[in-house]
Parts: C-alpha cells; structure tokens; sequence
C-alpha cells in the first residue's frame, strides 16, 4: 500500500534541497527548474552532478540541453511505499506533443534515492536505431574530476554480469564501463570504500545504462535504445543505495530489490540441487557430447551413475546437457524431446533406472520448432531470424507438465543472452522481454521446478527478483580443464545479493582423463576447483569419466548422504581486492582474496581462500568482511599439514596471506576462542572438508559452564570425526550417527550419543 500526501520542501533559490537522515546519509540537491541535481554524501569523496534529461518523442530528440524538454508543472510531497517513507519530486515536461514526467523519492529510513520516468499519455516513434543507447535519459550522471579520488565495478555482459565486468577510475576521463544490452549495476566507491550502486529498479528487460563518451561524458538510465513505442503508464525507475563498503553495498541494494517485489531467500536454500552433490555433462564434463566406446548415452549415464554409486560418491541428481534433444534452424531447440539415438527407452525410463531427478539443459527455440503454430504445433510464437520465442502460456505448463513425468527438477535456461539480443521484436519492445521470462518463470513455479539461468545479462539477473523459482545461475564461463574460469569471487557478490546461489560450473575431480573430447587437455588444479565449488555454496556438479574420479576430493564438499557442507554463505572476495583492480593505488591484494564464514548459534567461523597472489598481503577481521569478532585464533590448511595457530579477531591482528600459486593456494580457518573452568577449546571441525565447521553439520553449539555440546546431522550411521584443541593438544571425538541421522557430542565426557 502506497500513502502520498503533498507538502513544502525547503528552497534554496531556485533549487529543493533533501536533507540527510540517521538513516539516508545521501544530501539531495534539486534544480526546480532544469530537474538537475546535485547529489553527495557527507565524510566521502562521492559527489555527483546530473547530466542533461533527454526524450525521444515522435522521431526527435529533446532535451534540456537544448530547451526543448520543456517544464510545465512541478510537484512535491511525502509518502510511504514497501521501502519506507519518502519525500518526493515530480517534474513534468512537455516533448513537443508528448507528456512526460521525472520524479525522484528520498527515502528517510534507508540509503537510497529512487529516480523515476513516468509517461500518462505513451510516447510513439521513440527509437534512436542504436539498441545500445537508450531512448530516454534520467537519471543522467556527468563523470568529471581528477584522477584518484573514486573508482567503479561495473558488471556487464553474460553469466549474470560476471562474464564481462569492468574496473576502473571514475573520472573526466572514463572508460570500461559496461553499458547497453548486456550493461548492468554499477559500484561507484572511493579510497574509504564507501560506495554507492546505481542500477535499474523497474521494467528490467526493457532498461539500459548508457555510456555517452568514449571517455568522460554522462551514464545515463533509461529505456532501450531500439523501443518503438512507449505505452501510456509506463514507468521507470532507477534505484541509487549507498553503503559503508561495496560488499555490504552490494549486499544491501540486492537485499533492497527483493523486498521491493517481495522475494526471499526461502526458496533458494531449499533448493535440492543446490544442498546436494549432482553429476554433470554440460561444457567441460568428459560425457559433453562423448559416450563411452560403443555405448549410446543411455548406457553411458546408467554405467556413471553406477560407478559412482560403487566408489561411494553419493550424487543425488543428474545433469543432462544440450546433446539429448532435437535442434533445427540456427542450431536451436527444435523439439524438447529425448531423441531416440541418445534414449533409446527414453528419459522416464532412464529416470527410473538410475533413481535420481534430472535437471535438464535447454536454449533458444529454433525457428523451425515443431511447438509454433506457424510450423504446425499448437502454441502461439514469435518467429524471426533463426529464432523463435514462446508467447503463450499454455505452452510452458504443457512443457513442464510433461517433463516432471520424467524427474525434471531443475529446468536451466541457457543461452538468455542470445535469445534476447537476437530477436528485435524484444529489442523494440517494453513487455516482451519480461512476459518471456515471467511466463516461464511462473510455469515452473506452478510446477514445484526450480530454474537455473546461464548466460544471463544483468537485465536477466535483475529480473530474477520478479521470479521466486530462479535459485542458481551460472556466474563464470564454460569449464574447460585448464582455463581460468574458477575467478567467480567477484561474479559471485551480485548473485548472492539477488538472492541467488552462483554456480561455478563442472569440474574434474582428476588431472588426467583419456578419452575426452578435449584431446589432450589436463586439469592441474582439481583442489582449487572443488574448494571454489564447494566454497561457492551453490551447486556441486564433477564430471568425471568412469574409474576417473578422486573419491576423497570430491567428500570433502559433502557428507555420506550427498548433502553439500556449504558456510552460511557464498565466498566473495574482499573489498581491497576489487579496489585494488579498480584504482591500482596497493590498496589490496594482487591475485584473488575471497572470504565466507559459518555462523552458528552466534560463533562465527571464518574461511579465507588465497589463490594466484603475487605478493604478501595481510588481512584482518574487518577487512576479510567478518566483522568486529570475538577472540579467536586462525590456522592455515596447506593441504598435507596444518599451520601454528595465530591470534586474530581485532582491528590489530592480522594474518600474512603468503604468495601463492592456483597450485599451492591457501585456506585459512578462524576459529572462535572458548574458555571454560580456565581451559581454553578450540572447535576446529571435521578437518577433512573444506567447510570445517557447515551449518548443514552442526546444527546447534551449547557452550555452559562445563563443557561443549553439538548437535550433529547426516546420514544415517555416517561416521563423523569433530576435532578440537583444548589447551593445546589436539582431541578427537568420533560419533556414528542414529537412524535419523542425529547426534549430540559432548566434549566434556568425550562422548556421543
């Protein structure tokens, strides 16, 4: 429920100005009569000047550059919406015979300023014929100033913004950031790192960023360059958040985004495929478009699955990439159907024999799909190009209906960033894009399906806040053995602000598989691979050949029953690292620096990964991102050993990340520091995984006066060994679980029960 009521604001000459709050730091300064702006926050170098407003009306562009956007009215008052209350703005313009309207919101109980564009009566012949431009421009920010003083992440391109971001100084002289169709949020932050995020907040399939200037210029918001039409009521808006660093900041728009359309994360951490260990074929896996010698797919998955089961990896799903069903026109889906030659006995039956859900690859529809009614199916399409998109609903519940027959789970779309860049009836739309992926997002809902996206721009990423049944998405490229697509710490941040669970890709657990499709191709690194899948906290999937797989690396994610040993959330990394890349000023670590931490019953147990850095850097509490910590130590796992421990937790202690390679890659482990009857313990975990201490383990920690109880979970009569350090020497306690897969230690008694 929205309550707006008009009031006066405070004038200063020609201009409004919004005053800060407790709450919203952010002074808002607005020129009345031009709808320019001023906009800084206070103890920060980020300081904003607006740019030219612009519309394209009827074929021609207006502006206030020019005088021809021409002010007519000018309106203000306060208001409460799901985001708080607010004080707001609204300026109307006249574009030669069109109305349009900007308005701005200034939010009293968070950080942020929501911009917004309002069109009463539509606007026609809008295109600018650049489908990177945008047609409409407000908000408008100048990129002016000295060298030095404040720096951008701009995500951009596919894999949910991961596959093409940009670093750099944000100056008269910008370049690099990501802009147009697969342009997205933007982190503006200074040496302090405090930061501000700008990005689109509404009609995310239809909103761009863009850049005006090969360097320096404007960034501009608004509709897509290539929109024809603009119907009556659309509206617009762009969203700015402030925060304290670029994680939090980040964490916090996305946070802000969801509560906007009403998301949460309930659905993401039940989701099967992202708690348990799956088998995978996409790019990368040794089965990607390669069977076993003289056997068909059928026979191979069956002889997979069965080895695994024989060596005791318990995977718990299995991944059928884009080789099993029918292509056509542009290499496209023709028909989602298991072809004979792959499924012989087809997937409901394979489903059956194996035991395990499916999730299920697929990617843009051919133009020839025997599904359009143009082709002789039953379903309304678009066809254009080689390509085609679904317009009727009725299709996607058809779809599903018939492959939850055969243990579909999780359906993953791929190929988002094609689809959509390849058809311009979405280009030159403001709904298409958005009724493609409400339709098939709402029908997997209905459908109890969980959705994956792969190769999502950030306008797919963003619109995921719309859909509750996307909970993992692709966050790097293709895996191929060797190549260095295991960087996803940055990638990662956006997802885990969206709500979503980042998924590195496939990986070989081995260095050396024969047989492959990719020749001679090697894995030198299977450690790092698993520890970043498994560190990620989103799905698990090796790819190994049979007999090809290392059993304990690939246990070390997970438990006896499959359910991934996950921390409480996904690894990111530091804020000096992205600092660092952005201002190259040796604020940071050279190489890759990620932390994620456990929390369990309010202990807080860190884990820092240091992978590929240059030089020595150190790290603190704070600047690893846990926060003000309660005395504890830190140990580092160099894979066959165990480091001394070190005293860490407050703003003076610290721990020397060492240079290292992807080879000899570091784990430190922070562990909260106990006293108890003048012993001090050390809970160090189940140091055989690489998350010691999982919330998916340990359910509950009791610390009294005595001794130390945990609450364990598993599988039924798993083993499970929990190590501890109680005044300096090492104990371990063994514990089989019951038959409901519980069990309670007790350090004390040194027994389980």
């Amino acid at each position: 429920m929205e309550h707006v009521f008009h009031l006066m604001v405070i004038w200063l000459g020609a201009a409004a100005a919004f005053s800060s709050t407790d709450m919203n730091p952010i002074n808002l300064v607005v020129d009345q009569s031009t709808g320019g702006f001023k906009l800084n926050v206070p103890n920060s170098s980020l300081n904003f000047n607006s740019a030219d407003i612009f519309f394209q009306a009827d074929g021609r562009m207006f502006s206030t550059s020019d005088g021809s956007l021409k002010r007519t009215e000018f309106d203000a008052g306060i208001g409460t919406d799901t985001l708080g209350k607010y004080q707001y703005q609204i300026i109307q313009w006249q574009a030669g015979a069109a109305r349009v309207h900007t308005s701005l919101r200034y939010y009293t109980d968070i950080p942020a300023v929501v911009f917004g564009q309002h069109f009463p009566d539509g606007v026609n012949n809008t295109s600018v014929m650049n489908k990177d431009q945008t047609c409409t421009g407000f908000p408008t920010f100048r990129l002016e100033g000295p060298q030095g003083k404040l720096a951008f992440l701009s995500f951009g391109g596919n894999m949910f913004g991961g596959n093409g971001m940009g670093t750099g100084a944000w100056y008269d002289q910008t370049t690099g950031i990501r802009t147009g169709l697969t342009g997205g949020p933007l982190a503006i932050f200074d040496r302090d790192l405090n930061t501000v995020v700008l990005s689109p907040f509404s009609q995310f399939m239809a909103a761009s960023v863009w850049h005006n200037g090969t360097a320096g210029g404007e960034v501009n918001y608004g509709i897509m360059g290539d929109v024809e039409n603009i119907p009556p009521n659309c509206d617009y808006h762009t969203i700015l958040f402030y925060g304290k660093c670029i994680n939090q900041a980040l964490h916090e728009w996305g946070g802000t985004l969801m509560k906007q359309y009403g998301k949460t994360r309930a659905r993401t951490e039940s989701d099967f495929a992202s708690n348990y260990i799956g088998y995978w074929t996409d790019g990368g896996a040794y089965y990607y478009y390669n069977t076993e010698s003289g056997k068909n797919y059928e026979e191979t998955m069956i002889d997979a699955i069965a080895y695994a089961r024989e060596v005791g990896i318990p995977y718990r799903y299995l991944q059928l990439d884009s080789w099993w069903y029918y292509k056509g026109v542009n290499n496209g889906v023709k028909m989602w159907e298991a072809r004979p030659d792959v499924f012989p006995n087809g997937l409901r039956a394979l489903h059956q024999k194996i035991g395990l859900p499916i999730v299920a690859h697929n990617k843009y529809w051919a133009r020839d799909t025997t599904y359009a009614k143009q082709n002789g199916g039953n379903y309304s399409f678009i066809l254009e190009g080689g390509m085609s998109i679904p317009t009727d609903m009725m299709f996607w519940n058809d779809l599903f209906t018939r492959s939850r027959e055969w243990g579909l789970i999780v359906y993953e779309q791929d190929y988002l960033d094609a689809e959509f860049r390849g058809l311009r009836a979405i280009l030159s739309s403001t709904s298409l894009g958005k009724q493609w992926m409400m339709q098939f997002g709402e029908a997997a809902s209905s459908h109890d399906l969980n959705i994956q996206y792969c190769m999502a721009n950030p306008r797919h990423a963003l619109q995921s806040v719309q859909i509750p049944a996307v909970t993992q998405a692709r966050v790097s490229g293709d895996y191929h053995p060797g190549n260095e697509q295991w960087r996803i710490g940055i990638s990662s941040i956006m997802a885990h602000a969206l709500g979503i669970r980042p998924y590195k890709d496939t990986f070989w657990s081995t260095s050396k598989q024969p047989g492959s499709p990719y020749g001679n191709a090697t894995e030198p690194y299977p450690r790092l691979q698993a520890a970043v899948a498994t560190l990620s906290a989103g799905p698990v999937g090796p790819s190994d050949m049979v007999k090809g797989a290392d059993v304990k690396l690939i246990m070390r994610s997970c438990n006896a029953d499959g359910l991934l040993l996950k921390p409480s959330r996904p690894t990111t990394a530091v804020d000096l690292q992205i600092a660092e890349k952005a201002f190259q000023l040796d604020m940071g670590p050279k190489g890759e620096v990620w932390t994620t931490y456990s929390d369990i019953s309010g202990l807080r147990f860190g884990i820092i990964l240091a992978a590929d850095l240059k030089e020595d850097w150190n790290i603190t509490a704070i600047t690893a991102g846990f926060g003000e910590m309660m005395p504890s130590f830190a140990q580092k796992d160099m894979g066959w050993l165990f480091s001394p421990f070190v005293s860490f937790g407050n703003a003076t202690q610290n721990i020397l990340l060492n240079k290292c390679s992807k080879h000899d890659f570091a784990l430190w482990y922070t562990i909260p520091k106990l006293h108890i009857q003048k012993r001090t313990i050390l809970i160090i975990g189940e140091r055989h995984k690489w998350v010691r201490m999982s919330p998916q383990r340990v359910t509950n920690i009791n610390v009294t006066n005595s001794t130390v109880q945990m609450s364990l979970k598993g599988a039924p009569g798993e083993t499970v060994v929990m190590s501890f350090v109680v005044q300096g020497e090492d104990v371990d306690i063994t514990c089989v679980l019951d038959k409901a897969g519980t069990s309670t230690l007790d350090l004390y008694s040194n027994t389980c029960s």
